[in-house]
């Protein structure tokens, strides 16, 4: 618990107040210690800890005291615990937070997704769906978002075409975009990657043509290994006739 004592030194991105509790990340330095980032060395928890597991791994014991934080009177601390679960990212984690979606409130529900799907738990996905149905622009939405790309469950894919097809923000769609195209490669997205390329969002058609690259392999889908910003554009358009004089005609259903 911090109770006021401290000096600062250099920046002060962090807001240490009095009889709050953190998680500090330090290193030793001539004895002592010093945070690892003074704007980001330190994580605010929940006073609620779980029951000492003794030489269990330092990553097994902040997960019982962060699951005990969601138990904390104050919505603020198990709003704490929630993100810092997703940050373990441990499939351990999963059951309580389908618990708190389930059963918490509002902003409580919707950040354990996030943490849910920071654990690889692609179980929530048809409530992203839901979730960024109306956009990605505040919190936790955009950061859901943004996790999406990072999902590699082939058993994921339906539920990113899903994602894909009716997401009305940019983000989103691009993130959904890298999650098929570079990460999990799919062939069955192959047609939803092909419809991207006339997607308004300039970005979103380079993730598209990137990812018909990935998995089809095609010369016209493919940019110069020296390309420019220049070239992608062109090299959408010979994707889009591949696509329409050839792709379309095989089939792509299954990976």
């Amino acid at each position: 618990m911090y109770s006021g004592e401290i000096f600062a030194n250099g920046h002060d991105c962090i807001d240490f107040r009095p009889e709050t509790y953190w998680t500090v990340f330090a290193v030793e330095k001539d004895g002592q210690l010093e945070m690892i980032d003074d704007c980001e060395g330190a994580l605010t928890i929940s006073p609620l800890l779980g029951p000492d597991l003794g030489n269990a791994g330092w990553p097994t014991q902040m997960e019982a005291d962060f699951l005990a934080g969601l138990n904390d009177h104050d919505s603020a601390a198990r709003l704490a615990s929630i993100q810092r679960l997703g940050g373990l990212k441990l499939p351990s984690s999963r059951a309580a937070l389908h618990g708190v979606i389930e059963n918490g409130n509002d902003a409580e529900s919707k950040w354990a997704v996030y943490a849910a799907l920071r654990t690889g738990d692609v179980s929530v996905l048809p409530r992203v769906k839901r979730l960024l149905a109306t956009g990605d622009r505040a919190l936790p939405e955009s950061a859901i978002a943004l996790q999406l790309q990072s999902v590699t469950d082939p058993g994921a894919v339906p539920d990113l075409i899903a994602i894909l097809e009716s997401a009305p923000s940019e983000l989103t769609r691009r993130c959904v975009l890298v999650a098929l195209g570079e990460k999990l490669k799919a062939p069955r997205a192959v047609p939803s990657l092909a419809a991207h390329l006339s997607d308004p969002d300039p970005y979103a058609r380079y993730d598209a043509l990137d990812g018909l690259k990935n998995i089809t392999h095609e010369d016209a889908c493919t940019l110069p290994p020296e390309w420019k910003e220049q070239d992608v554009e062109p090299q959408i358009s010979r994707c889009k006739i591949w696509w329409e004089q050839v792709g379309k005609l095989r089939g792509w259903s299954q990976d």
